[in-house]
C-alpha cells in the first residue's frame, strides 16, 4: 500500500476517534449506552455501570451487556436517638429531729442546792448530803453562826475518818481529833491540818454550795 493511503486511513481513523470522543462528551447517555468494560460471561449476569444495571444478554449468538433500570442512590440519613435525661431524683426532706429536753442539773449559777435557809438555825451544826452531780451525794458540815452560813468537809484529815457533829464542834471518833464547823481548823487530837473549807451562798430564802 502505498504512504499517501496509509496517510489517509490514518486521518480517518483519527478524525472518527475524536468525533466519538466529542459525542460521548456531549452525550453521557450514549457512553452508558456503550456497555461495561467487563467482559460478558454467562446469561443473566449483572452488573452497575454508570449508575445502570446490566445484564447480559445473548444475541446473534454473541454474550452483549443490555442497559437495565437507573439505580436509585438512597442516601440514608442516620436520625440520632435522642439520649433519655435521667430524671433528677427528689431530695429526701430532713426530718426533724427531736430535740432532747435537758435534764435539770441540780447545780446552778450558785452551785448545788443544800437545804431552805429555814432548815439550819443559828448556832446548829449539821451534816447534810448534797447532790452534787446527778444522783452523785456528798457529805458536808454545815454550821449557822451571826446569821452566816458555812460548810467544810466531813472527813478527818488525820486518817480520813468521817467526823461526827458536837454541840459546837465537829468530832472525830477514830483518834479523837476535834475541829471548828466554822474555819475547820483543827483544835485538838493528833489531826494537825484543818478540814476543807467550801464557798456557801445563801439567797432567797435557799442555801447553795460550790464543790
Amino acid at each position: 500500500m502505498s504512504s499517501w493511503i496509509k496517510e489517509v486511513v490514518r486521518r480517518r481513523e483519527v478524525v472518527g476517534g475524536l468525533g466519538l470522543s466529542a459525542l460521548l462528551l456531549l452525550f453521557p447517555s450514549m457512553a452508558a449506552a456503550a456497555g461495561p468494560t467487563l467482559k460478558a460471561s454467562r446469561v443473566g449476569q449483572k452488573v452497575v455501570y454508570r449508575g445502570y444495571v446490566y445484564t447480559v444478554v445473548k444475541s446473534k449468538g454473541k454474550l452483549i451487556w443490555k442497559q437495565g433500570a437507573k439505580v436509585a442512590t438512597a442516601t440514608a440519613s442516620a436520625t440520632a436517638k435522642p439520649t433519655a435525661s435521667a430524671t433528677p431524683s427528689a431530695s429526701a426532706t430532713p426530718s426533724t429531729s427531736a430535740t432532747a429536753t435537758p435534764t435539770p442539773s441540780p447545780t446552778s449559777t450558785e452551785g448545788a442546792f443544800v437545804a431552805n435557809s429555814s432548815e439550819l438555825k443559828e448556832g446548829q451544826i449539821k451534816i447534810i448530803e448534797v447532790n452534787t452531780t446527778k444522783n452523785l451525794y456528798t457529805s458536808y458540815s454545815f454550821s449557822r453562826l451571826g446569821g452566816k452560813v458555812y460548810a467544810v468537809s466531813v472527813y478527818c484529815t488525820h486518817a480520813g475518818c468521817k467526823v461526827v457533829a458536837g454541840k459546837e464542834e465537829l468530832i472525830c471518833n477514830c483518834h479523837m481529833s476535834i475541829f471548828s464547823p466554822y474555819d475547820g481548823a483543827a483544835q485538838s487530837g493528833p489531826a494537825r491540818l484543818p478540814l476543807t473549807r467550801y464557798e456557801v451562798m445563801e439567797r432567797d430564802g435557799k442555801i447553795y454550795i460550790k464543790p
